[in-house]
């Protein structure tokens, strides 16, 4: 009884099935596209919400609100781009200098000055000077200079790595930004028409899979705009609070650091921690043992000033989800698409799970008229 039912399941849908796999994996085949794909629909979304908005309140003409949206938007990019884009490069230069070009000496002595620093700032200075001079902190020291210099020896090409990934992730980051901006004006100038021409697969031979995929497509592309437009609003603002604490605290390398908050931004609750890693890594050097307390308090204030005030504002209760969720689809993406995975799996899993959680009638209404009389 159990088989026959589940052999006209497979023989009612096993069409939209097909279709479906193909979908999936024809999306999977797309991961070397991910980046253009992701900034693409992430422009034509906050385009197409604005240049809307625009017609509406304004009483613009909609081609006109098109190209002036995208004329701001391309000038905002080079403004910021000339003005960030030499800064990043300077410091990037530099922390590779100081890399490659410390002698030994200079090394031991930047490690000298900091753990004196250490010392004066926990036990005070009276009490600092004391131990700083006493043979147990000499041989102490001497210990941690040589397991520092190995595990220098040992990270020193990883940095390298992640330093040179870094750059080259921004300069992919901009070429894709200028062909995503391309395909976002043509699709927003010409939104109409590629709306109607989507609209004939109602007739093709495709129809079936259409009227049960156009709903579900549409709900998730509008939920999945929803959260990456809202990540992206949090994101800049987490950017601009950190550069300005940056600033106040007088922490070097403040366009590269907060260029990493940016892309982290993006990953809901692993980003807070991935992006404060370099932040505490450069404030131990410069102020040592208080800076990186103080800095820890202010990462944490901007973090909660992000969950209780900025998600609430402007997520919603639509997309908010338990902290244990979020990790456990981060998890999951990260596994299956890498970095992109936790980029867009929250919102994707989120999609997921409510599809699944709802009842069919809430999804397609017509059938629960179907099945009353019975």
């Amino acid at each position: 009884m159990e088989s026959s039912g589940v052999r006209n399941f497979f023989e009612k849908h096993w069409e939209k099935m097909v279709l479906w796999t193909i979908l999936v994996g024809l999306f999977y085949l797309l991961k070397p596209f991910f980046l253009l794909i992701f900034e693409t629909f992430l422009i034509t979304y906050v385009a197409r919400t604005v240049v809307v908005w625009m017609t509406d309140r304004l009483n613009i003409n909609y081609r006109l609100a098109t190209v002036l949206f995208f004329m701001m938007f391309i000038g905002a990019v080079i403004g910021i781009g000339a003005w960030i884009g030499p800064k990043l490069v300077t410091e990037s230069n530099r922390i590779l200098s100081d890399f490659t070009d410390d002698s030994r000496e200079e090394t031991n002595d930047k490690i000298n000055k900091f753990a004196a620093a250490v010392v004066k700032n926990i036990v005070g200075e009276e009490k600092g000077l004391a131990v700083l001079g006493s043979e147990e902190y000499a041989v102490l020291l001497e210990s941690l200079k040589t397991e520092t210099g190995k595990t220098v020896k040992t990270a020193m090409p990883h940095v390298l790595d992640s330093i040179i990934m870094i750059v080259k992730l921004c300069w992919k980051i901009t070429v894709s930004l200028l062909i995503a901006t391309v395909f976002s004006f043509i699709l927003v100038l010409d939104w109409q028409k590629i709306a109607a021409k989507m609209g004939e697969l109602e007739k093709s031979r495709i129809r079936t899979f259409y009227l049960d995929a156009a709903p579900h497509l549409q709900a998730f592309a509008n939920i999945l705009g929803k959260a990456l437009q809202a990540q992206a609003i949090i994101a800049l603002c987490n950017t601009v609070l950190t550069a300005i604490g940056l600033w106040y605290f007088e922490v070097p390398n403040i366009a590269l650091l907060s260029t990493i908050v940016l892309i982290c931004g993006f990953i809901p609750i692993l980003g807070t921690f991935l992006s404060s890693i370099p932040i505490l890594m450069f404030a131990v050097q410069v102020g040592g043992l208080v800076l990186v307390i103080k800095l820890i308090m202010f990462v944490a204030a901007i973090h909660a000033f992000e969950a209780y005030v900025l998600n609430p504002r402007i997520t919603g209760e639509a997309l908010r989800a338990h902290p244990l969720l979020i990790l456990v689809l981060l998890l999951i993406g990260e596994r299956f698409f890498g970095i992109w995975g936790m980029i867009v799996g929250v919102p994707i899993g989120f999609y997921l799970i409510s599809v699944l959680t709802t009842k069919d009638e809430n999804i397609k209404p017509e059938s629960s008229d179907k099945t009353a009389p019975a």
